[in-house]
């Protein structure tokens, strides 16, 4: 009963976060964005039969990224870019620490699996190339960036065949949909801006962030 409370409260607060960026209603975005991923932590942590610290820490690095990136930067500096993206980076460490855990071994995972494996590579690739040009001093940065999220999403496949079906597929969909929030956001800051691009970004953000979280619970 209680993690359904805090789920209504995470879809509530990101029904009424995504609404604030369409509407560009800067009171609704600040009030609800420090709230996103704590009352999603809190969802896990009571429908877990035993919860995972470094699960809870994972979405913790979301929540500080969050944080870190929602501070006005109206001379487009970039200079919360960098610990935002530290953030959200030693959250994908975390998501893999937590999903490389229920890997058991290489020849129950089935062909598929390398195929959705292979997707994520090549997603990765074609994101960070389409931004390369543009990255300047933060090349390096975003290039360690892509290698761990490409690595995260290989992490919920490493799964397959170890834990539940459904569990995986839901965590395999959740990691891609995350992949394409953080793409879109790159591209919208270092190559070209993209008309609603808060809409698309936080949309597929949480939706990525809730299926990996989803997941790994029916694991």
């Amino acid at each position: 009963m209680t993690s359904t409370v805090f789920l209504v409260i995470f879809f509530a607060f990101s029904i009424a976060h995504v609404a604030g960026e369409g509407f560009k209603l800067m009171p609704a975005r600040y009030i609800t964005k420090p709230f996103l991923m704590p009352s999603l932590a809190l969802y896990y942590a009571f429908s877990a039969q035993e919860p995972s610290i470094i699960m809870i820490a994972a979405i913790a690095g979301g929540w500080l990224g969050d944080i870190f990136l929602m501070i006005p930067d109206p001379q487009k500096t970039r200079r919360f870019f960098k610990p935002g993206l530290v953030a959200f980076l030693l959250g994908h460490i975390l998501y893999i620490a937590v999903f490389v855990a229920c890997f058991s071994s290489l020849d129950i995972i089935p062909f598929y699996g390398w195929l959705i494996a292979l997707l994520y590579l090549v997603t990765g690739i074609f994101a960070f190339n389409s931004i390369r040009p543009h990255a300047g001093p933060m090349l390096k940065a975003i290039a360690a960036y892509v290698i761990i999220i490409i690595l995260m999403g290989i992490s919920t496949v490493v799964s397959l065949g170890s834990v539940s079906l459904t569990g995986s597929a839901i965590a395999m969909v959740g990691a891609y949909i995350f992949m394409i929030s953080d793409t879109l956001n790159a591209y919208n800051r270092f190559v070209k801006e993209i008309p609603n691009e808060r809409v698309y970004t936080m949309s597929t953000y949480l939706l990525g962030q809730f299926l990996l979280i989803q997941g790994y619970l029916l694991f």
